[in-house]
């Protein structure tokens, strides 16, 4: 009985020494994906960030006067001549289809993140259009941003506002604006696209109100 007790005792040892490994390797599995799940995590909450980061610069933007501060003209909010081919904000429905007629030279309805569609086109509204469009995109440079050069982009697509008012009533603002900013995070293949609607509260006032702020995604 004794040497059969024997026998049986380093199958049984080896048996649970196999159990044991295989527990082990899949609390290191276990932890491994946890580690990945949470570095995604980490990374889609940094690159939201920096999107949202993005807007503000983007209204600034917007706001902007035609003259900067060190007295040189601001040629995103001056029309120019006819000579000139930039993009600018517009200021009326005069300059508005100036903008129009510039942009529309070109292959996309945006330059240098100013944009001026014919239509709303359905595929604006998902993340992977804006993804192929960094070409016509303005960067959000290091100044703005703690993340640095080359992580966030923005357009801003300038729509005539179709708003109408009694005659008592301050006419609605000529534009609404459609912000959309997009952020590239630090893994592969990651990014985040956010898209609102910005209005003045009128012609004049340097306050305004946001609406559907949203993430983007196909």
């Amino acid at each position: 009985m004794k040497h059969m007790a024997r026998g049986f005792a380093l199958p049984t040892l080896m048996v649970m020494l196999s159990l044991a490994s295989i527990a082990t390797l899949l609390a290191m599995r276990n932890l491994w994906l946890n580690d990945q799940l949470l570095n995604a995590e980490a990374d889609q909450l940094r690159t939201q960030h920096k999107a949202e980061a993005a807007m503000p610069v983007a209204l600034a933007d917007i706001m902007g006067s035609a003259t900067n501060s060190d007295g040189t003209t601001n040629l995103r909010h001056v029309a120019g001549n006819t000579s000139q081919t930039h993009a600018f904000f517009p200021a009326s429905m005069a300059e508005y289809d100036l903008l129009r007629q510039r942009l529309g030279t070109l292959s996309s309805a945006c330059s240098v993140g100013i944009c001026a569609p014919h239509t709303l086109d359905p595929k604006t509204t998902k993340a992977s259009y804006w993804k192929t469009q960094n070409a016509s995109a303005m960067p959000v440079g290091a100044a703005d941003t703690p993340y640095g050069d080359n992580t966030a982009w923005y357009w801003v697509e300038v729509f005539p506002n179709d708003g109408t008012s009694a005659a008592n009533v301050t006419s609605p603002p000529p534009f609404v604006y459609r912000i959309t900013a997009m952020a590239h995070g630090v893994m592969p293949g990651s990014a985040t696209v956010l898209q609102a609607v910005w209005a003045r509260q009128n012609n004049t006032s340097i306050t305004g109100q946001w609406r559907s702020w949203h993430v983007l995604h196909d």
